[in-house]
């Protein structure tokens, strides 16, 4: 899914030319599609389709009170159980009849709504014409680089009036990343671990080969990554032993992969990240590629792949990431619980890397 670069070009220039428009009521930008959007003062009530977005709106807004519909698999996936319903209960009763199946606008239960505006991806015409057809306001957003994922926070800077929040929140990632850089920028890029994301095992052997994370930012390579663009390749044991990683991560959304499951797998004790005992869960903060708080990703994977150095007092750091996106106080146990702690106990020093 992809836009003419003219449409990204045209989204950096008017966000850049808008930048002191932000504590005035009127907002003008142009969405991911290179239309532009006009609001005479924030919405009031926004629909958001795309699974992510109520997660996003929540945190530049710092309140639901303009969510007035999502997409039921926003509440399935993030509002039912976990961190989010524990940060964010309001999220939870949000009306949720936004969607018909995937992404297909429900337009009349949206217009019983009465939105401002509604936030919907760009991929597909048919899932924005029937919106604009009765006359709504739709904000597209294009999927999936992780540029796109910072224009998210921007667009919902300028939909909220907050584009101070959205600014101070990117300044956190891109000061964080910054620092990682320049620690990764030190290791001989000749022989960087190999690290390959897994969520499927069995018969099938299912891994991410070309995901939106950047891994150099944590100084790994990913033998699966190639020109095709698709997200996930299927692969066969002897690939997987060709590639022999010497990490592997199962990403946050693989809730029934753990592990152990790699650790207690015959046909899989012959590599080298089992025998290492170098497999981990990644950290719920993992859990969307799309949230404010993803860039901790990176900085988690260099310290699993180089050590704590890589991501010093990074409980404390996670603490103050979710205290400046959500306005939540973390307790110990919830740190604990966001880096999946009670998964990864058994992997190789976990408990003492994050401890």
């Amino acid at each position: 899914m992809f836009y003419h670069p003219a449409a990204r070009s045209a989204v950096a220039l008017t966000l850049s030319l808008l930048l002191p428009m932000a504590a005035q009521a009127e907002s003008s930008f142009v969405d991911h599609r290179g239309k532009t959007i006009t609001f005479q003062s924030p919405p009031e009530r926004v629909v958001t389709i795309v699974r992510s977005a109520p997660i996003i709106y929540r945190a530049i807004d710092e309140k639901a009170d303009h969510i007035a519909g999502m997409n039921k698999d926003s509440l399935d996936r993030y509002f039912t159980k976990g961190i989010y319903t524990e940060m964010l209960p309001e999220m939870s009763a949000i009306n949720t009849s936004a969607a018909q199946e995937g992404f297909v606008p429900n337009v009349e239960a949206i217009l019983a709504t009465k939105p401002d505006a509604v936030i919907q991806w760009t991929h597909d015409e048919k899932l924005i014409e029937p919106l604009e057809r009765v006359g709504l306001t739709v904000v597209g957003w294009q999927c999936c680089t992780e540029q796109d994922r910072l224009d998210y926070l921007t667009l919902t800077g300028y939909m909220t009036g907050r584009n101070d929040r959205a600014q101070a929140i990117l300044k956190s990632q891109s000061d964080a990343l910054k620092v990682l850089r320049e620690k990764v920028a030190a290791l001989d890029a000749a022989s960087l671990p190999i690290v390959l994301h897994i969520d499927q095992i069995g018969d099938q052997i299912r891994v991410i080969a070309n995901g939106s994370q950047d891994l150099s930012l944590s100084g790994v390579s990913n033998p699966a990554a190639d020109d095709s663009g698709e997200w996930w390749r299927t692969i066969d044991m002897e690939q997987l032993l060709v590639w022999d990683p010497d990490i592997i991560v199962i990403p946050a959304y693989a809730v029934q992969l753990n592990p152990e499951n790699f650790f207690n797998d015959p046909l899989l004790k012959n590599l080298k990240a089992v025998k290492a005992r170098k497999v981990y869960k990644q950290p719920v903060f993992a859990r969307t590629p799309d949230a404010p708080e993803i860039f901790l990703t990176s900085v988690w994977l260099a310290a699993v792949a180089h050590g704590s150095e890589y991501a010093p007092a990074f409980r404390s750091t996670i603490h103050d990431v979710y205290k400046l996106i959500y306005g939540a106080e973390l307790s110990g146990e919830q740190i604990k619980s966001v880096l999946e702690t009670d998964s990864n106990t058994p992997a190789e020093k976990y408990v003492e890397l994050f401890n």
